[in-house]
């Protein structure tokens, strides 16, 4: 089954705010993926894309407010995420 091409533009557009949170040496938190979020959205002219920021932004405070085993608001995603992403695929190290 393949995305169609809003939900491709939405995994791009968060796919940017992650790297350019990384590319900062920025924590990558929800309030940090927010606020990148918020401030690209605001720069961005085109419709489609200012529509896949709105729905990046939404789905991160969905993300946000899913219960979880005690981790407070301020978690980061990269910690909260890993388990997950490590536990649905094999990492290949190449020497």
């Amino acid at each position: 089954m393949s995305k169609n091409d809003k939900e491709r533009l939405v995994d791009k557009v968060m796919g940017e705010a992650v790297m350019s949170l990384l590319e900062a040496d920025d924590n990558v938190s929800f309030d940090a993926l927010l606020s990148q979020l918020q401030e690209s959205l605001h720069d961005e002219n085109d419709h489609g894309r200012r529509e896949a920021f709105r729905t990046a932004i939404n789905g991160v405070h969905q993300f946000r407010i899913l219960p979880d085993s005690g981790s407070g608001p301020s978690r980061s995603l990269k910690l909260h995420r890993r388990d997950a992403v490590l536990s649905h695929s094999a990492i290949v190290y190449k020497h």
